[in-house]
């Protein structure tokens, strides 16, 4: 890919990335906050002693670009995950309430299950 083919991919993906968050308070919400995500040119390498030292003599510590990249990468897939469990959610209670009596209970495993699930992709992000 030549330099104009990689920029018109990426207008691509941003209008495409804008009509979701149209579409989606939650979803522009994170987009936005991760917009506001400041960055330095030092990390912390959190990996074992051993891990660390092999990195070092061959070389391969990551740039903070690498860094930042992963962080970001990481962010989206949590935000999808706490999308998807949302609209998991929505389903499973409305499948819960459409078929049920007035009278009769409402089995809240799954949907504790999901609420669980939401929330943690949420913490994970932050």
């Amino acid at each position: 890919l030549n330099q104009a083919d990689v920029e018109r991919q990426w207008g691509i993906l941003q209008y495409a990335e804008s009509k979701r968050e149209q579409e989606n308070d939650i979803r522009a919400a994170f987009n936005f906050y991760t917009r506001q995500l400041e960055f330095g040119e030092n990390y912390l390498l959190t990996a074992p002693k051993e891990v660390k030292k092999r990195m070092i003599r061959n070389n391969q510590l990551p740039t903070p670009t690498d860094v930042i990249r992963s962080d970001l990468d990481l962010r989206d897939l949590y935000r999808n995950q706490l999308l998807t469990s949302i609209e998991d959610l929505k389903a499973e209670v409305s499948y819960q309430l459409k078929g049920r009596k007035a009278d009769e209970k409402i089995d809240t495993k799954d949907i504790l299950d999901l609420m669980d699930k939401t929330y943690t992709a949420c913490t994970k992000w932050f």
